[in-house]
């Protein structure tokens, strides 16, 4: 229903106006759909209130589906009251993020999950325990474990350059008993593999 105003006519008891009961018809009216949109249609919903540019509710329950506007890493569209820099916004069509203090740390796309060039991935303990540069180098704080799968040993594949090819050198974890330490050495040098060991020994005699 659109808002109805009361006829006030053209000049003060000209007889053009509404009659006190049209007029009370319509405040009656208006304030019926007040009621009945922000509450029982006979009370207000309890928790509500407003300003000229916030209206607050209490524990609200939404029933359909809740739309915000895109913002952005300076302003999310969905913060938290007195800190505007930090929440929710939507980057792009398809696209959910998360700012800090105006700063794009995390996000979420059609294709994958996004962390700001040079961010960190931790735990509570240790905050920084993987890092990603903007040229995609990963750095570990402490150690890196790679997990067996159900049927096969873990392992780490190094491949070579693209342009040259897609050639790579995995390194497996052995099906051993007890542990396996493997350490490099101290100066820069080349790990020999057993073929090359065995061809060193027969060269040599």
């Amino acid at each position: 229903m659109a808002k109805q105003s009361i006829g006030l006519g053209s000049t003060a008891d000209d007889g053009t106006g509404d009659t006190i009961r049209a007029g009370g018809d319509k405040i009656n009216d208006n304030f019926d759909e007040i009621y009945t949109l922000l509450g029982t249609g006979t009370a207000l919903t309890s928790g509500l209130s407003a300003t000229s540019s916030v209206v607050t509710l209490a524990g609200p329950t939404v029933t359909g589906v809740a739309s915000f506007a895109a913002g952005s890493a300076g302003a999310p569209s969905i913060t938290k009251t007195g800190d505007t820099n930090t929440g929710i916004f939507f980057s792009a069509a398809d696209e959910v993020a998360i700012s800090t203090g105006g700063t794009q740390r995390f996000k979420v796309t059609d294709s994958g999950i996004e962390i700001a060039d040079g961010g960190n991935i931790g735990s509570a303990s240790d905050t920084d325990a993987m890092s990603i540069s903007s040229g995609g180098v990963v750095a570990f704080s402490a150690s890196v474990q790679v997990k067996n799968g159900a049927t096969s040993a873990g392992f780490i594949e190094f491949f070579e350059d693209s342009d040259n090819g897609t050639n790579k050198a995995t390194l497996i974890g052995p099906a051993s008993t007890a542990d396996v330490t493997l350490t490099l050495p101290a100066v820069t040098d080349t790990v020999a593999v057993v073929g090359d060991v065995i061809a060193l020994g027969i060269a040599l005699g």
